[in-house]
């Protein structure tokens, strides 16, 4: 069988995305902070549809190793997956690279729309690009070290 994956990832260290799902203190207040990321998550998703100009569909949620996953599916091919705990992470598969180039570019337009002008955010735009399999990934292993980094550098 002949295999060829090219994704775009992204890591948002700085928390710079609406979305991500911040700690809190109490079981409530971890509630309402779901509920909040959650309605920003589907702001973001109505807004990089457009850009993208193809429709996304919600595949659900999985909860693995503490971890929660947000699931998506492109119509014509190719899923995006979100990673909504800090160190919020994003990424998205496909099999063709000109499916991978186009979204990049809608994701980083979409990103620009939505987040400040600064020097972070177009740092953290700009490091977003195509990979290929030959490339390396964002695995679960390097986001569970970003995030021992994150949480020991608090």
């Amino acid at each position: 069988m002949k295999t060829k994956h090219i994704f775009v990832a992204s890591l948002d260290v700085g928390e710079l995305l609406p979305f991500v799902v911040r700690k809190t203190k109490t079981l409530q207040e971890n509630i309402k902070e779901q509920e909040r990321a959650k309605k920003e998550l589907i702001n973001f998703i109505d807004r990089l549809e457009k850009n993208y100009k193809e429709t996304i569909y919600y595949m659900g949620m999985d909860i693995i190793e503490a971890k929660t996953y947000e699931r998506f599916i492109f119509e014509k091919g190719g899923f995006f997956e979100v990673i909504v705990s800090a160190p919020l992470a994003m990424n998205a598969h496909f099999v063709h690279s000109k499916k991978a180039e186009k979204f990049c570019e809608a994701l980083k337009k979409t990103l620009n729309s939505m987040l400040k002008k600064d020097k972070i955010t177009e740092m953290f735009v700009n490091s977003i690009q195509v990979n290929s399999e030959q490339d390396q990934s964002l695995t679960y292993e390097k986001w569970d070290r970003m995030k021992g980094i994150k949480e020991v550098s608090k």
